[in-house]
């Protein structure tokens, strides 16, 4: 059963009441986000790409709620490529963190309080501030936010403790300039996870020195997603309730590729945060690209 990935028993009846059946993306990614190792998902749009992502490491931040060892600190960072679908996406986990925290209560668990925010050009002073108090268990950004994020001596703070990336509409910039731009950042992003110099300001990458801006206006952002602006997006939601599961070869052929090295913890996922520590990726992309140009981004 492909909900035996799922260990946190609020996260299964969760899914139980909304959902008849994982979609076949779902069902073959969870066991390998849950067992830690980097994840790239191929499906089609509308096979569920993203709750197959979502669903598994909130089912992770869930059982940390549950050993009481969920702290204030961001742990999985979202990035879109399209600012429009960041927003989507922020609202969309809404009903997930929700109706999780619901069947908690019902089931006499411990609360499970998970936080998501989104974080673009356009986010308001007083919303940046509030995260830097308050940062979210999940950021939701674009690929520009997370490049200015790094350059900060606060944003770079907030991303110390994350342990999971997930990178959706890998087909959008895979093989292009912004692309390129992403991979640079997700290296440095893995080097301040790692704790080594590469995330500091000014590393290579186009960092920012000492007076550079620390935030992103919301012109930048606009320029950039132009270049992407006629791809397509995933339904937000995956699967819609009660509906049958895509069917034919596409959506069979949906792939949950791990990588070749274990997951740092075994089955049991990513290990704990603070310390230096290893940055699990998991991708998302539609079929529109050759497999090989986006499994090699």
């Amino acid at each position: 059963m492909p909900l035996r990935a799922l260990r946190h028993p609020a996260v299964r009846a969760w899914f139980e009441a909304g959902f008849a059946a994982p979609t076949p993306c779902q069902a073959k990614a969870w066991p390998e986000v849950r067992g830690g190792g980097h994840t790239l998902i191929a499906a089609p749009t509308g096979s569920g790409k993203t709750l197959a992502a979502f669903l598994a490491v909130i089912d992770e931040l869930a059982e940390e709620a549950r050993r009481g060892r969920l702290d204030d600190a961001v742990r999985v960072v979202y990035v879109s490529p399209l600012k429009a679908l960041s927003y989507d996406i922020e609202r969309n986990l809404e009903a997930p963190l929700r109706g999780v925290a619901e069947w908690a209560d019902r089931l006499g668990e411990p609360p499970v309080a998970i936080r998501a925010m989104a974080r673009t050009g356009d986010t308001p002073p007083a919303a940046r501030q509030a995260m830097a108090r308050k940062p979210p268990h999940i950021l939701v950004t674009t690929p520009e936010s997370l490049h200015i994020l790094l350059t900060g001596e606060s944003g770079r703070k907030a991303l110390a403790g994350a342990r999971t990336v997930i990178v959706d509409e890998i087909h959008a910039v895979a093989g292009n300039k912004r692309g390129a731009h992403l991979a640079l950042t997700l290296e440095r992003l893995e080097a301040l996870c790692a704790g080594e110099a590469g995330g500091a300001p000014g590393a290579s990458g186009g960092g920012a020195g000492n007076g550079a801006k620390t935030e992103a206006s919301a012109g930048e952002d606009a320029a950039c997603a132009a270049g992407v602006a006629g791809a397509g997006g995933p339904a937000p939601n995956g699967a819609r309730p009660r509906d049958p599961a895509p069917g034919g070869r596409t959506a069979q052929g949906a792939l949950a590729l791990p990588s070749a090295a274990p997951g740092p913890d075994g089955a049991d996922g990513p290990p704990p945060v603070p310390g230096p520590h290893r940055l699990r990726r998991i991708g998302l992309s539609a079929t529109q690209r050759p497999m090989e140009l986006v499994a090699r981004f």
